[in-house]
Order: structure tokens, then sequence, then C-alpha cells
């Protein structure tokens, strides 16, 4: 039979504690404890082997208090190959688009590379319509996070 630590341990410091039987398992709490965890990977498997083949993207908000001129979202861009991150702070999330194609000229202009591949999340921002047919027209691939 097995008991848990915090009930062994009620029983030597508080007086006057009613006696409670344990069950025959272990408390969920001690299940947990037990419960063996792996180290996160030091490498990524599919890193990108150069620029702008891979970038990750992420909308974030809403912010609270809002921030510079009333913007409560950001948007981030995340270049896998070197880690190099952008943010661009928003009004509202139908910015997504415009900001995009304003980065994807800025950044291909300085590097001499196309984007190849952007994951984000499912985000009704990164699967409209005409962010959909603008990525095809470029030959952008929109991996989606799980």
């Amino acid at each position: 039979m097995y008991i848990c630590k915090l009930q062994k341990c009620s029983k030597e410091i508080i007086r006057g504690l009613p006696s409670i039987d344990p069950p025959n398992q272990l408390c969920k709490s001690c299940l947990i404890r037990k419960q063996c965890q792996h180290n996160f990977p030091k490498e990524s498997i599919s890193r990108a082997k150069a620029p702008l083949e891979l970038i990750h993207t992420y909308v974030c908000g809403l912010i609270d208090p809002a921030y510079l001129c009333k913007n409560i979202y950001f948007l981030q861009f995340i270049i896998d190959y070197g880690r190099k991150t952008w943010v661009y702070f928003l009004k509202q999330k139908s910015d997504v688009f415009s900001t995009f194609k304003r980065f994807k000229a800025l950044v291909e202009k300085q590097s001499g590379y196309q984007i190849k591949d952007m994951r984000s999340d499912q985000g009704g921002e990164f699967t409209s319509k005409e962010f959909n047919a603008f990525s095809e027209e470029n030959g952008i691939r929109q991996p989606f996070t799980q």
C-alpha cells in the first residue's frame, strides 16, 4: 500500500488532523511527479540550410495596455537560418497580410534570396484566400504547426 508523502507528512506535523485511510494507489500528484521527462533536442531535425528557406511567424495579442499608438497585436517573423527576428506592431489582425508583403519585399531585396516556406499556426490571418493566392503566386509553401 502506497502512502502519499503529503498524507504522511501531515500526520507528523499537524495535530488533531483526522486519520484518512490512503487508497491502494498513488494520488494524482505522486503519479505526475514520478513520470519520466525527456529533454528537448538540442538541434532541430528540420533546420534551414540557406537564408529564407524557412520562416516562422506568429501573431500575438491582445496586448493590454495598448502599445505605441494603440497597437494591440504584434506580428513576429523568425528566419530559421540564423534566427534573425522581426517584430511589427499592428492595430488589427487584418493588417497581417499587408505587413507580410512589406516584410517579404524587404528581406528578399536585402538577402537576394526568395522565401520558400513560411510556417505558422492555422490562424485565419494566414489561411485567407488572398494570403493563399499570394503565396501560391510567389512559390511560398505554408506548412502549418500542429
